[in-house]
């Protein structure tokens, strides 16, 4: 899959992270994909999944499907949470324990800004 332009893409965020300096951030782009980054390294190379990826890993954050299934990975950590591709095509994004409950916590809610190009 090649890179797309992120130049015009609209991030969102959670709403928890509204006032949060880092966060989580989900741009929903032609073609069926999505890209998802650090807020705090906005330079940093997005991930770009298909919007069929990205449903499974809401569905497995929501207890729906087994971690197995998911091509997204979490990996909690003492000091932070990792967001990996199993495709290893960028390297993970690291996020704060509260930039990772805010996100999750809109994961959860059904927030229509990270579930769909709502």
């Amino acid at each position: 899959m090649t890179n797309p332009d992120l130049t015009h893409a609209q991030w969102r965020k959670a709403s928890l992270s509204e006032s949060a300096q880092g966060c989580v951030e989900v741009a929903f782009l032609s073609g069926s994909l999505v890209a998802v980054r650090d807020s705090k390294v906005p330079l940093k190379p997005a991930h770009i999944y298909p919007v069929a990826a990205w449903t499974v890993f809401q569905d497995h954050l929501r207890g729906v499907v087994p971690a197995a299934e998911s091509r997204i990975t979490v990996t909690i950590t003492d000091t932070s949470v990792l967001l990996s591709d199993r495709a290893g095509t960028v390297e993970p994004h690291s996020y704060t324990h509260r930039e990772w409950l805010f996100f999750l916590d809109g994961v959860l809610k059904r927030e229509p800004q990270l579930c769909s190009a709502a």
